[in-house]
């Protein structure tokens, strides 16, 4: 058996409180599904795809992901929305700007 590794909070996470950080909270999974997922997190996929139930399972829950993710992008389809237009000039500055961060970091 993999031993489970405790990582540190991610500094990321102080940044943005309002996303939910439990990677199942969210989806609509029964309490099975969620145990089957977290039992492939811990345990080598081959563990899990050696049992035909929980191979089959496996196969579903991750199907039933896809879905729910591409139901979730069916939305308007807009990942953001330009507000302003701006100049050439105002882009190449924001350009040039971001690769002087980039390069000092």
């Amino acid at each position: 058996m993999v031993p489970k590794v405790n990582l540190a909070p991610s500094p990321v996470a102080l940044a943005f409180p309002h996303i939910q950080w439990d990677p199942l909270g969210s989806l609509r999974l029964t309490a099975q599904e969620s145990a089957l997922l977290r039992m492939a997190e811990t345990n080598p996929i081959e563990y899990t795809l050696a049992d035909s139930r929980d191979a089959s399972m496996y196969a579903r829950v991750l199907l039933k992901l896809l879905a729910e993710a591409v139901a979730a992008g069916a939305g308007t389809g807009e990942v953001s929305r330009v507000t302003e237009a701006c100049s050439e000039e105002q882009a190449l500055d924001a350009l040039d700007c971001w690769n002087e961060r980039r390069n000092v970091v």
